[in-house]
């Protein structure tokens, strides 16, 4: 007997996530991509993304990573392409941030292997400019997961399955009811299935306004790669990924991997007034240039912290974010429609859990299975 099916609108990170997680479990699949295959139009771009343990949003997380990382890894194995390369993390703060204290009280009740260093031991053994009284966190297990082929992957194995993945197929409206689902796109057809998965990234907000309403924010983010100068590559290159928590902002960046860009890449996750500090954009109108004033505090943080990766910035370009108020994630069911599940809220923070996601959805489209883990995510918790 045939599998149910199912309608996926979105084909960035979580759309194919859920769409290989959903045809490993026997569903028959097909996925509606607005844009193309692995694009910068939304949450996925820049080439490379950081997985780690030492997860200051929450401890919570680490099962999650954990179950992803195993996911990477097996994917990786079958596929032949290494998919996640672990350098090891580095986090660096003043020993009072909280942000800094919650990365090493995750490592700390989850058990993670970690190191904390202090600012003089740190500045030997890496080319990071730790200020004195501040401290450094190592976790072994952290990397980085390398874009395109992490989600060339996803899709492959989906559509070896029988997953069908169309692009350039925006879809314009959701409905549903006790019966069936549709969904309508902007050329005019409708497509009907059994179930919907919505991971619409940042569109999302504007598809279904009813899911979240007013709660949903879409901030825009400029990730860059600069170009030092040559001497100074051997040791950029043998850093581990790294992330500060500085009065600036939370910034984070990798070592020179060559992973899409020639250069060293740098990134500002959160802005110095903390989670709500950015402004609301609509990803139809958003700004996708990118300017001096784009890389001034960049430019600015490396100086102070990496000198040695100060160099002419080479390639640059915007992601997208779409972040609920406290920047946890959020899949559930949308209200009125069991057969419609939303995957939403990634922040910027999603990529690494991706394999882990889609079976979260898998399980709650296929079984309305609800463990601990998605129990986490679910609506009602944001609208409180």
């Amino acid at each position: 007997m045939a599998g149910p099916h199912v309608i996926v609108v979105g084909g960035g990170t979580m759309g194919l996530a859920s769409a290989w997680a959903l045809s490993r479990r026997g569903a028959r699949v097909t996925v509606l991509e607005r844009f193309g295959h692995v694009h910068a139009r939304g949450s996925h771009g820049g080439h490379t993304r950081i997985i780690r343990e030492s997860y200051h949003e929450g401890a919570g997380y680490v099962p999650v990573v954990r179950e992803a990382y195993r996911l990477w890894d097996e994917l990786s194995e079958r596929t032949g392409e290494p998919l996640l390369v672990r350098t090891g993390m580095i986090e660096v703060g003043p020993p009072d941030d909280q942000g800094f204290k919650d990365a090493v009280h995750a490592c700390v009740v989850s058990g993670t292997e970690h190191e904390i260093v202090d600012a003089d031991a740190a500045r030997r053994r890496w080319p990071i400019a730790v200020p004195d009284g501040w401290s450094t966190c190592f976790t072994p297990s952290g990397g980085y997961l390398r874009v395109r082929p992490c989600l060339n992957a996803m899709r492959g194995e989906a559509e070896r399955l029988g997953a069908q993945v169309r692009h350039e197929d925006p879809v314009v409206a959701i409905e549903a009811d006790e019966r069936a689902a549709r969904v309508r796109l902007a050329s005019g057809e409708t497509m009907h299935g059994d179930r919907v998965v919505v991971a619409a990234g940042a569109y999302l907000p504007a598809l279904l306004p009813e899911f979240l309403p007013g709660k949903l924010r879409v901030i825009r983010r400029a990730l860059a790669w600069t170009r030092p100068d040559e001497a100074q590559r051997a040791a950029l290159s043998a850093m581990p990924v790294w992330a500060v928590f500085a009065p600036e902002g939370f910034l984070y960046g990798f070592p020179w991997c060559g992973e899409g860009v020639d250069g060293f890449k740098v990134a500002r996750h959160v802005a110095a007034g903390g989670l709500g500090a950015d402004e609301g954009e609509d990803p139809e109108t958003v700004d996708r240039e990118t300017h001096p004033r784009d890389f001034a505090p960049l430019e600015q943080f490396l100086k102070e912290y990496i000198p040695t990766a100060v160099g002419p910035f080479v390639a640059s370009t915007v992601c997208l974010y779409t972040c609920t108020p406290s920047w946890d994630f959020v899949i559930d069911e949308l209200p009125g429609s069991p057969r419609v599940v939303v995957a939403g809220g990634f922040s910027g923070h999603g990529f690494k859990f991706a394999p882990a996601i889609g079976g979260l959805v898998a399980g709650l489209v296929l079984d309305g299975a609800r463990p601990p883990a998605l129990a986490a995510f679910a609506r009602a918790r944001h609208l409180s």
